[in-house]
């Protein structure tokens, strides 16, 4: 046995084999949508990587209305009202894919967490959209200084914590930044982050007891995505194989 809580959850080395640490979230749905429901999402991608924003949200929008439950044309919608600067519906799509999605969809819940913020005044307009500016970089050093770079204007904005946490080289200034983190009440997809990031430090440090603590605990908190399990799940695996 690798991990059991109170209440009788447990964990075995047998219930982390395939364990890879990633979601393919091309299979949510999988086998249920209809073909042009898929096509038009295929061809609203291709318009988006070219630049061809209102066209494409016209046929994730067609899209959405032949698989209304389906969430990736929804994300996308959300995404590409982002992209235009659209706020307003941004929010609107992001909050309908967590509806569709609540164990997690790609960075949705992220990205409503952080528009809401901006809506209610939290935040000022345009800052989520800036922060996604590290997920199009190729340079840890380059996101690293864009995250630090939010921080100095928004001390209070949780998902840059998260980026400091997985990229600083010092291991005080990754703890720190994970509790300043978690201090702000993030969404759960960036909470889960901030905590898998802490169980690896604590397992580097020697303290291996507490790293599968906090990692069996994410895996049955309820309230985690599927991304987060399936990371615990890999790093736990990892921690238990080692040694």
């Amino acid at each position: 046995m690798i991990f059991k809580d109170k209440n009788g959850n447990s964990i075995s080395l047998s219930d982390l084999e395939g364990a890879t640490g990633r979601y393919d979230w091309q299979i949510v749905g999988n086998g249920k949508i209809p073909n042009d429901a898929i096509i038009l999402h295929q061809e609203a991608r291709q318009l988006g990587g070219q630049g061809k924003y209102d066209e494409g949200i016209a046929k994730l929008k067609e899209a959405n209305q032949i698989a209304p439950n389906w969430a990736y044309p929804v994300y996308d919608l959300a995404y590409t009202y982002l992209l235009k600067q659209d706020f307003e519906n941004a929010l609107k799509y992001y909050e309908l894919t967590d509806q569709l999605e609540p164990k997690g969809f790609f960075t949705a819940k992220t990205a409503y967490w952080s528009l809401k913020k901006e809506e209610e005044g939290i935040f000022p307009k345009g800052l989520y959209l800036a922060y996604m500016q590290i997920e199009w970089q190729n340079s840890e050093e380059e996101k690293l200084r864009i995250a630090q770079a939010i921080l100095e204007k928004i001390p209070n904005y949780a998902p840059a914590w998260k980026e400091i946490a997985g990229k600083a080289e010092d291991h005080n200034q990754r703890l720190e930044a994970i509790e300043r983190g978690l201090e702000l009440n993030p969404d759960f997809e960036t909470k889960g982050m901030l905590l898998i990031n802490k169980a690896l430090i604590y397992d580097v440090q020697g303290n291996t007891k507490s790293a599968k603590k906090i990692l069996g605990q994410l895996i049955f908190n309820k309230e985690s995505t599927v991304s987060n399990i399936e990371m615990a799940k890999f790093i736990l695996k990892s921690i238990v194989t080692r040694n």
